[in-house]
């Protein structure tokens, strides 16, 4: 951990942090089970957008100081050049304004909703656990005071970014749960039965061979081997007759062979050979071989009893990630209905998003895929379809998520919060998000 260091989310109102404290890790804050929540939202026709207040670019209703003012706005755009080494924010002409504006109001809109849905929850964050948080994390009220005005934060602004750190922690807990979810045997069992290939050790050949171009000699290899085909016969065979680089200074030895390591003659022979009978000479790619199997490792198969708890935990995060898609997609929905966006200001969180026309986009490209075979297909928590349905493949617009990176304030790297559910395991750590 490091001590010592405060950084503003890069989208908190009038707080620019130094150069040095500009870098964060979202993934670091609320877990990486949020990371790729994300969901296209169908927002309900018919109900008439009120207008945002002047001196606002957005409203947020019912959320806890909804209106985003111009000050903030501004203040967020800053933030989010600075995050991506742009010292100075481009005119409104420059294209790259356009995609710094809409991360600056993604992170603002995204902020209010945080702390809208804790606040419906009765989610909260006191000033207790803001001292304990920089007690942990940072390293005590000093050295919080000191990163606090290094990174051009005042007391207050920056207790409220860990206020809102807290929150989000605590969102994911409320929906994630105390304890994983039971997983029952049968689920366990059937998961066994359908991804047994992923539990089974193939066959293997330990193999010794000779290879050279010249068929001639490896006929003097075999009739040296036939008179006696001993470890120390073959290691002599092999440093004069062989040309494989890889094995004519261990008597031609490959140990653990399995199928489809070698070329397709030299494989099929390994294959279909009875071991301790030399096979060859026969032509394969590389040359002439003649190979002796000394021994077969038959394949083996992980009894169930040896796997069931790694099985039993992959399926309870994949259970906990089917849960959290559905409370995203209910929460996303909600606010995003709440949420309104001024004419110059509107981003795909705003409940008057238009989203652009595919005709003048162009149309997505064919992805081809492989079709699933009747009777075939098992899908379980968390775990993707073997292959996807043919046809054009369209691309699915992103929301950000309203509880995971990216949704509120970071702190630098080196920092790391309260423990909290864990992430799911093999998870990718969360990349740093849009903006800063």
């Amino acid at each position: 951990m490091v001590k010592g260091r405060v950084s503003r989310c890069r989208y908190s109102p009038g707080l620019v942090p130094k150069r040095g404290d500009r870098r964060i890790v979202a993934g670091a804050i609320f877990g990486v089970l949020f990371v790729l929540l994300f969901v296209i939202v169908a927002v309900a026709q018919g109900i008439g957008n009120p207008s945002v207040p002047s001196g606002n670019v957005a409203l947020v209703q019912d959320a806890p100081n909804s209106d985003i003012t111009t000050d903030e706005f501004n203040s967020a755009l800053q933030q989010t050049a600075l995050g991506q080494g742009i010292t100075k924010v481009p005119k409104p002409s420059d294209p790259q304004y356009a995609t710094l504006r809409d991360a600056a109001m993604s992170n603002l809109i995204t902020e209010r909703w945080v702390a809208g849905e804790a606040a419906d929850r009765g989610i909260t964050a006191s000033d207790t656990d803001i001292q304990n948080y920089i007690k942990q994390n940072i390293g005590g009220p000093s050295a919080f005071q000191k990163a606090a005005k290094q990174a051009g934060f005042s007391e207050s602004q920056a207790k409220d970014q860990i206020r809102l750190i807290i929150l989000g922690q605590n969102l994911q807990k409320a929906v994630v749960g105390a304890t994983p979810p039971s997983v029952p045997q049968e689920t366990v069992q059937n998961f066994y039965d359908a991804n047994k290939a992923q539990f089974t050790q193939p066959e293997t050949r330990d193999v010794r061979e000779i290879l050279n171009k010249d068929k001639s000699q490896v006929d003097a290899a075999k009739a040296q081997l036939e008179k006696s085909d001993s470890a120390s016969n073959w290691k002599a065979a092999a440093a004069k007759y062989s040309t494989d680089k890889a094995t004519k200074s261990n008597g031609g030895l490959r140990k653990g062979v399995a199928k489809g390591q070698s070329e397709p003659a030299l494989d099929a022979q390994i294959f279909s050979a009875p071991t301790g009978q030399l096979v060859g000479p026969f032509k394969g790619q590389a040359g002439y071989y003649l190979i002796e199997v000394d021994k077969v490792t038959p394949e083996a198969v992980t009894p169930l009893s040896k796997v069931e708890t790694q099985i039993k935990q992959q399926l309870a995060q994949g259970l906990q990630q089917e849960t959290v898609s559905e409370v995203q997609a209910s929460i996303t929905a909600k606010w995003t209905s709440r949420t309104f966006c001024a004419a110059a200001y509107v981003v795909q969180q705003c409940s008057n998003f238009t989203p652009p026309s595919t005709a003048t986009q162009g149309a997505p490209p064919v992805q081809s895929s492989g079709a699933v075979n009747p009777g075939t297909a098992a899908t379980f928590p968390g775990q993707a379809p073997a292959a996807l349905p043919q046809g054009p493949q369209y691309p699915a617009a992103k929301q950000p998520s309203v509880i995971g990176p990216g949704g509120a304030p970071t702190l630098p790297p080196g920092t790391a919060p309260p423990s909290g559910a864990p992430p799911p395991s093999g998870a990718a750590p969360a990349p740093p998000p849009s903006g800063g």
